[in-house]
């Protein structure tokens, strides 16, 4: 299907869709039981675009009916569409949004104005008769307006509906199988978001079902900021986490800010990475499948014992890590060695299926590895770039060379100069990127960026390589 110059790609197995759009792109990923009994990852195709050059195959379109109604427009239908009222107006700064949903519990989150001496959360099932929470300043913010409830007594695979005061109405949600269940489990995975296309994503997302979304990082650019989360994440994707929980992976734009003080105070996180990755790594079960977040800007020992302690204790079929800088690129940045040194031995040893990546604004996907299938998903709306190709790759997808050097040409012609974002400007990376792809731009590492080691590089093209 195509809408507005967007496209869609057909899939079977573990992806339902991958959708790309102008500048963006994202992908939702299906698990089934039959998917593990027919060799997991090792069958898994058509992640992304379809790309002539990197395929000989065409995967036939989703029959009709196999994409179920989505999820949203289920839980609108029951509950209603959680809009503030003319009360909540003047009361809610950040809508209330789901985290760290369950089986049998929720956290909601969300911001007043001004600091409330208390806050009421409404909870019921759709028809019945509601039962109140109540809400406590979130001990994370030092300002007192985030407020906190923790919902609890709840049951598996359940529409809830929930409601602050009567400064909203009532939005659904609803709650995760039980581990171990057997049914199939729908979810987005993007990273790098917050840029000028990222309200074409979040519309795309609007059309397909899913229960669940992960985000592989660099969610508030530039600097992870908290008013860089409130203007590029929160005010794009309000409607989306009222209804669905998200759980974020931090990428290195968090850590600009504080150590990623900001990511840790608006996301309440699944706490079981032990002292030294509280909020930092976790991980979390949904039906069949086990999901590992990491954290790659601090790759060490502590994190990496802790996740061979975590897939030894797993017993669910299908692993699923998700981290931001990926151990397999063909991109601007290339693979991240250090983090594939670290993790990669234990993905083969505990037989992970599936790692999700972001950084590289590209799509790209490996061929299985040791078992393992490695995806690039960093299209979430800061634009994609060109990507290259490398012997481990089966599939990727990027902006055409060709088009971005026409998109150059025509905004020199008309005088433009390179676009402002944030406090730098950013010029167009496209003849950096071809080089990078290519493997004939020597790279090195100074600080927390990378250089590009050529001369007379310009500030404006040493900055680039900091995205």
């Amino acid at each position: 299907m195509s809408s507005g110059g967007c496209r869609t790609w057909g899939a079977v197995t573990l992806a339902a869709l991958s959708w790309q759009c102008r500048d963006s792109d994202w992908t939702l990923l299906e698990l089934g039981p039959a998917s593990v009994a027919s060799g997991g990852a090792t069958s898994l195709h058509s992640l992304g675009p379809d790309t002539a050059s990197d395929r000989s195959d065409t995967p036939a379109a989703p029959a009709a009916g196999e994409v179920a109604l989505p999820l949203k427009e289920q839980l609108d239908l029951a509950c209603g569409s959680g809009a503030l009222t003319s009360s909540g107006e003047s009361q809610i700064y950040r809508k209330p949004y789901l985290q760290n949903v369950t089986a049998t519990s929720a956290v909601v989150l969300f911001t007043t104005r001004e600091p409330v001496d208390s806050a009421t959360l409404h909870v019921s099932l759709p028809g019945g008769a509601a039962r109140d929470v109540a809400t406590e300043v979130d001990p994370a913010d030092a300002t007192g307006n985030q407020r906190r409830a923790l919902l609890t007594a709840l049951e598996p695979g359940t529409v809830y509906c929930y409601r602050v005061e009567d400064w909203t109405e009532p939005v659904g949600f609803r709650t995760a199988p039980r581990s171990g269940d057997d049914g199939t489990v729908r979810f987005l995975a993007f990273g790098d978001s917050g840029g000028e296309s990222r309200e074409l994503v979040r519309q795309g997302m609007d059309r397909v079902p899913f229960d669940l979304i992960l985000h592989a990082g660099d969610i508030a650019y530039m600097r992870g900021t908290l008013s860089e989360f409130e203007s590029t994440f929160f005010e794009t994707y309000a409607e989306l986490i009222a209804r669905f929980p998200i759980f974020p992976a931090s990428g290195n734009h968090e850590h600009w800010t504080a150590d990623a003080a900001p990511y840790r105070q608006v996301f309440a996180l699944p706490e079981n990475g032990a002292p030294d990755g509280l909020e930092r790594w976790f991980s979390f079960d949904w039906g069949i499948a086990h999901f590992i977040a990491l954290d790659t800007e601090l790759v060490g020992n502590a994190q990496a014992d802790w996740l061979e302690r975590d897939l030894s204790q797993n017993t669910l079929p299908w692993k699923i890590a998700y981290l931001h800088k990926p151990p397999y690129s063909s991109g601007a940045h290339g693979s991240s060695l250090d983090v594939r040194e670290a993790f990669a031995p234990l993905f083969e040893r505990f037989h992970v299926q599936l790692v999700i990546a972001g950084h590289e604004h590209d799509y790209e996907r490996t061929k299985p590895l040791t078992g393992v299938t490695y995806v690039v998903s960093g299209g979430g709306g800061f634009g994609l770039r060109v990507v290259g190709s490398s012997d481990f790759t089966l599939q990727r997808g990027g902006v055409p060379l060709p088009a971005r050097r026409a998109e150059q040409r025509r905004a020199l012609a008309a005088g433009d100069r390179p676009v402002r974002q944030g406090d730098r400007l950013r010029a167009d990376p496209a003849r950096r990127i071809a080089r990078a792809a290519h493997r004939s731009l020597a790279v090195a590492r100074r600080g927390r960026h990378r250089v590009a080691l050529r001369p007379r590089t310009s500030r404006i093209e040493r900055s680039a390589w900091r995205s």
